[in-house]
Order: C-alpha cells, then sequence, then structure tokens
C-alpha cells in the first residue's frame, strides 16, 4: 500500500510505464569541458495525460510549432504525468510505453523513429482529504534536444 491506498488501485490507475534519467556532468579529459551526460536511474508507474494548450499557434493534437532563430519550426508537447515519485528537473522522461510494452511518443520524423525526450518542468504533490501525499503531479515538456550527441 502507498499512503493507505491499495496497490492494485495504482496499478490500474497508473498502467503505463516511463524510464527516468538522471543528469550527470563530466569534464572531458581532453579539453576539460563540462557536457551532460544521461544515465538511466530506474523505470516508473505512471499515467500520462496530454495538456491542453491553447492560442492561436497549437492545434488540436497538443502540438505547438515556433519558428527558432534558424528558421527551423520547433515542436513544443507538453503532457501531465501522474507517479509515486516526486521528480527533480534534472532529470529526464524517456521511453513512455502502456501496459503491453507500446512506444507511445515517438520522433516520427528521424530516421529509426527514436523515442521522445522529456524534460520535467514542474512536480508537485496532490493531497487526500486526510492531507497525505497520494500522487505526485509532473509536467513534462518535449526537450528541445533530442539529440544526446549534440549538448
Amino acid at each position: 500500500m502507498f499512503n493507505g491506498i491499495d496497490t492494485s488501485f495504482i496499478g490500474t490507475t497508473m498502467n503505463m510505464k516511463a524510464d527516468v534519467y538522471i543528469q550527470q556532468n563530466v569534464q572531458d579529459p581532453n579539453t576539460g569541458a563540462i557536457k551532460r551526460e544521461w544515465l538511466y536511474a530506474k523505470t516508473i508507474q505512471c499515467k500520462i495525460e496530454p495538456i491542453k494548450s491553447r492560442g492561436a499557434s497549437s492545434k488540436g493534437d497538443n502540438k505547438a510549432f515556433a519558428r527558432t532563430s534558424d528558421m527551423d519550426y520547433d515542436e513544443k508537447i507538453q503532457l501531465k504525468m501522474y507517479s509515486l515519485e516526486l521528480m527533480s528537473k534534472r532529470w529526464r522522461i524517456e521511453n513512455i510505453r502502456t501496459s503491453d510494452n507500446r512506444q507511445v511518443f515517438v520522433e516520427i520524423d528521424k530516421i529509426d523513429q527514436p523515442d521522445t525526450k522529456f524534460e520535467v518542468t514542474a512536480s508537485h504533490a496532490v493531497l487526500d482529504p486526510f492531507g497525505k501525499i497520494t500522487f505526485y503531479d509532473t509536467i513534462l515538456l518535449r526537450s528541445e534536444m533530442q539529440d544526446d550527441t549534440k549538448a
């Protein structure tokens, strides 16, 4: 049980899985430059819902497009994730999948259609009527940098 909630209830409600990656700064031995690496930490049970976007630049499928300085289009996807863990802004969420292990978010326009990488932008506890933590509500945003070798 998690804070008095039956885990079978959580299993039916949070019927998806996602992988959590933690940022680690590593110094390049040749140049001395600091670079980021993402290390797999764990797989969590969760529930993912798209957040309805607003404004004229957004479409009904929760995708918003912005023009960047080099005239490329940047795709923005925002999601709400419910889980049993408080998420850090230094973590990244990848490989979101259904209960039958099917990928939910992929980069369909890229070769091999890799998983979409999401950054944690906010995370907070949701309390039950008795003041105990029921689960955590986390906001995810599609990472602008989908290729880890570039950043």
